[in-house]
């Protein structure tokens, strides 16, 4: 006893080393005093006997309501203290009220400030006065989202109450129920305690039934979030069936049920809304995107056949109420409101239900609304007159010691952290120590909001100034490529953008303004006759100078430069503080450029294109669909390319070019990592199409695939912790990758590579490719057969390489480099008397990507397709399986490419967004989060690119 006695003594000593010169590792948890009921906690006693056990001090402040009582903190090594002065670390649940605020202290609590909320804005201007640093809790989070919360539990006690009420509102309808026995959650000892009631009375209504002049009981849920979950999973207790809000009419009118059944309807947006226009069918993006095109239907198709309305949804005043008050007295009036209760659980008064007026307490849960008046009847008064409303706004504190010990278990290890960070050191120093989920947490510190914060003060200047936005606004595009123009078009459609257009050829950039900005480029003014320019000015992007010069002068940069230079176009624009939106991938280069724009307070939006761009988000809203449906993913597959229409893919490559052919070259060299069959898969650039395989969902078209950049980072940015396959691949015709190795074993792929004749002299492709590769004409094809024998013969030796691809469908080598050979002389490669396109800096990337420009165009008269596809395998919680599709195939029209719409279009809403402020998050920012990627979908839905949903049931094996 004696030596562990001294080990823990030892250990202690350490620790107090270890935080001499950090926090005094004192931490408080403080008394809830906001109502009566607050009786939950940041930590119970068995976090604090951690936090003790660790060599923490922890103070509690004395409580007589709380969950857990002052001897059990005592028991589990608390001091329990009224003055939490000596404490460095603080601990809440709720906001604490101003006063009460400790200046020099870190706390820990529901802040409600991030969204710059009116109401808490004087107590974040207090705690910035007082030097506190703010950790908020509903900030912490990692890849799987929030770190410490309290769960479902608001959907479990809002659903406990509202069968409760149930009970009551038949009883006063003259039918005794077993809803009757059921409680107030707040009045069960446990959440296990309040699912073994409900399991009893499941089965009494199994063997006796319901009143059949009662029924159908009808339950209707709104949303598919978690309070709508939770709810479900306690009616799941019961004997439950779930129907569609289509079917309920139906079982209503013909009262063809069984009443000893409970029916469930998850009412989602579709069957909530209809389109003013009769010839329009409900699309879900442009419902959000363009809810006044919407009308309510809710009151027609659902509200005349429920009994029991649980309200889980986020609703703002934008769109339809579910229920208006003169819906709700017209339905009554006509006989048609046989709503008995409603589970308010959003407690959003005056919102999505009208006559929901007033939020309510723990103490008193209920009242009642009276159609006839529209008033609310006190619970004491009711007769019948109308549906109890349960309404409470602090839902999880009717489980106070499940909810705590659910939120405090992840937050032990955090507090931890806190209580041995210096509060005192440099923010970016406390930002480096800290882990990420707690550094990305801190809302004040030093007295000023953190940089990921910043943004709170634009909130509140946007609040209390509503003048419009500066006029004249200047975009300025770095490229002239062929996605410039639609976004271009897409940005003067806002009188206050102009729009500067810089290329190195400056005949290019006014052949783009000349057919895509219109009156701003000819007149200087929009269709309106206001003042908007369109300009095209030459620039080598290389001329740092001026390109700065030209970055200062903006409000938003474009870069539709090749990705190898967007660091440095990225790093001029943060230096300057302007944003900067891209279509490209973040490389390693912009990456590393993270923290300095979050310094600065700049936003660097990437990946707005259609692969990656359209791609990601799509994906993102397809898994959502999953997650709604119980679904977990086991494998996912995204395949995405930009071709000619099939007709029109009439070469050697099966390709033409309606984007930049540079673009297309770099890209077909990019490494890729990416999981197969639970095997983690590297290829090198330069082998990416050496593993092509053929693409099979569409059978009519010939077609092959090869993995594109490294889907592992998606495993945590889409949450697939559960799939054995995750890879993203880009799409080609049959042939081109052929061609692609030849060109790469030949040498004239490489980005760097630098041949002095092709700056001023002239030069024969064969000569570009002799000096190269260091072979005579004639002998290579002996030498391309030799190279891709040995490029196969690595593949197989590859362990993880040759898992994926096993080169059962290649052809053998001699026919490869024979059709390779007649490609490249299709292309003019081979031609003695070809001449090759000069370029200042002899780059041969830059000189093949002229001529494969001019070869391979797409004529006026041809169109191209953008295909994408995704496919994700799901085990589904009734034990199936199924597979989840999203397929979109755009089509180009003469003058106006697919390509050039899905790469140009997403950029440029991004750029719009950020110069209107709806995108203000700093630092290098993706297309990952709902803030970004559903206003750009939705936008793009209204321009008429959006991706198709189907799902399917596969065999099991299948997600093997």
């Amino acid at each position: 006893m004696l030596r562990q006695a001294d080990k823990a003594s030892a250990l202690l000593r350490r620790f107090a080393q270890q935080t001499r010169h950090a926090t005094n590792g004192v931490v408080a948890i403080r008394r809830e005093d906001k109502n009566e009921w607050e009786r939950r906690v940041p930590l119970t006693p068995a976090h604090v006997r951690l936090l003790v056990h660790s060599g923490l001090r922890v103070l509690v402040q004395p409580s007589s309501i709380r969950a857990f009582t002052d001897d059990e903190y005592v028991e589990a090594g608390a001091e329990i203290r009224e003055d939490l002065s000596e404490a460095d670390t603080i601990c809440a649940v709720k906001e604490v009220p101003i006063p009460k605020l400790l200046a020099d202290k870190t706390y820990m609590m529901f802040s409600h400030t991030h969204k710059a909320q009116p109401y808490n804005m004087p107590m974040l201007d207090t705690i910035l006065q007082k030097n506190i640093r703010l950790i908020d809790f509903e900030r912490i989070s990692g890849s799987e989202g929030r770190l410490v919360k309290f769960g479902p539990f608001a959907g479990f006690a809002g659903t406990i109450d509202t069968l409760h009420a149930l009970g009551l509102a038949l009883l006063a309808k003259n039918f005794a129920t077993p809803f009757l026995y059921i409680s107030h959650a707040k009045e069960y000892r446990s959440l296990q305690a309040a699912r073994e009631d409900l399991i009893q009375i499941g089965d009494l209504i199994r063997t006796r039934g319901l009143p059949r002049e009662a029924g159908p009981l009808t339950f209707v849920i709104t949303g598919t979030g978690s309070v709508s979950q939770a709810a479900q999973q306690i009616l799941h207790h019961l004997p439950c069936q779930y129907i569609d809000a289509s079917e309920l009419k139906s079982l209503c009118e013909k009262k063809e049920f069984d009443n000893k059944t409970i029916y469930v309807t998850v009412a989602r947006a579709r069957d909530m809304v209809q389109p003013k226009d009769p010839k329009q069918h409900f699309n879900k993006d442009e419902y959000y995107k363009n809810p006044e095109q919407y009308k309510a239907c809710f009151h027609k198709s659902v509200a005349p056949y429920a009994k029991v309305i649980i309200n889980g949804m986020y609703w703002e005043e934008k769109y339809p109420r579910l229920l208006t008050v003169p819906q709700v007295q017209e339905l009554h009036k006509e006989d048609r409101f046989p709503l008995l209760a409603v589970g308010e659980i959003t407690c959003d008064p005056h919102g999505s239900l009208e006559f929901f007026t007033k939020s309510t307490s723990i103490a008193h849960p209920k009242y009642v609304y009276d159609p006839r008046s529209d008033k609310a009847v006190d619970w004491e008064d009711f007769r019948g007159q109308g549906p109890i409303i349960v309404g409470v706004d602090h839902l999880p504190a009717e489980f106070p010691k499940e909810s705590s010990e659910y939120f405090g278990g992840p937050l032990v290890d955090l507090v931890k952290h806190v209580a041995q960070s210096d509060r005192d050191d440099p923010w970016e120093k406390q930002a480096e120590a800290l882990p990420a989920s707690l550094a990305n947490a801190t809302i004040a510190c030093h007295g000023k909001l953190t940089p990921n914060y910043e943004y709170i003060n634009s909130l509140r200047k946007q609040r209390t100034d509503m003048k419009e936005a500066r006029e004249n606004r200047n975009v300025l595009f770095l490229g002239a490529g062929m996605v410039s123009g639609p976004a271009v078009k897409y940005l003067l459609r806002d009188s206050k953008n102009s729009i500067t257009l810089a290329d190195v050829d400056v005949k290019a950039a006014e052949a783009v303004l000349e057919e895509w900005a219109g009156d701003a480029y000819h007149s200087g003014r929009d269709v309106e006759g206001k003042t908007q320019s369109a300009r095209a000015i030459s620039l080598d992007v290389s001329d740092k100078a001026y390109l700065t010069s030209l970055v200062r002068d903006a409000d938003v940069v474009i870069s539709l430069v090749p990705w190898t230079m967007h660091p440095m176009v990225m790093d001029i624009c943060i230096e300057n503080k302007i944003p900067c939106c891209t279509a490209s991938y973040v490389s390693p280069g912009v990456a590393a450029l993270h923290e300095k724009a979050e310094a600065a307070g700049v936003t660097i939006l990437n990946e707005m294109g259609v692969d990656p761009g359209i791609d990601i988000m799509s994906s993102f809203q397809l898994l959502e669909r999953v997650k709604a449906d119980g679904g977990v993913v086991r494998s996912y597959e995204s395949f995405c390319g930009a071709l000619p229409e099939p007709e029109h893919a009439n070469n050697c490559l099966g390709y033409k070019f309606s984007w930049s052919p540079k673009g297309v070259m770099l890209a077909a060299q990019r490494p890729c990592t990416f999981l197969w069959n639970n095997t983690e898969v590297d290829i090198e650039g330069r082998r990416l199409y050496d593993v092509a395989l053929p693409f099979t969902p569409f059978k009519a078209l010939k077609m092959e695939w090869v993995p594109n950049g490294n889907a592992i980072n998606y495993k945590d940015v889409y949450g697939l912790h559960d799939a054995h396959t995750i890879v993203r691949s880009t799409l080609r015709f049959g042939g081109f990758s052929a061609v692609i190795k030849s060109m790469r074993e030949l040498g004239i792929l490489d980005a760097d590579a630098v041949l002095e004749g092709l700056k001023e002299g002239k030069m024969s492709w064969p000569q570009v490719l002799a000096e190269r590769s260091g072979v005579a004409v004639e002998d290579f094809p002996a030498h391309l057969v030799k190279k891709l024998t040995a490029v196969r013969a690595s593949i197989a030796e590859d362990g993880p390489m040759s898992k994926f691809y096993d080169g059962s469908n290649d052809a053998p080598v001699e026919e490869e480099v024979k059709e390779a050979l007649a490609g490249m002389q299709e292309l003019g490669l081979l031609d003695e008397s070809s001449e090759v396109p000069n370029n200042a800096g002899g780059f041969i990337i830059d000189s093949l990507s002229t001529h494969l420009a001019k070869t391979l165009a797409l004529e006026s008269h041809e169109n191209d397709f953008v295909m994408m596809y995704h496919r994700v395998i799901a085990d589904m919680p009734d034990g199936s399986v199924k597979q989840y599709e999203a397929k979109m195939t755009e089509r180009g029209l003469p003058g106006s490419s697919a390509t050039a719409n899905t790469v140009g279009l997403p950029v440029a809403i991004g750029a719009q967004l950020v110069l209107n402020g709806e995108i203000a998050k700093s630092g290098i920012v993706r297309p990952i989060t709902p803030e970004v990627y559903n206003p750009v979908m939705r936008e793009l839905a209204q321009l008429g690119i959006r991706l198709r949903e189907s799902v399917q049931d596969v065999p099991k094996a299948s997600s093997a």
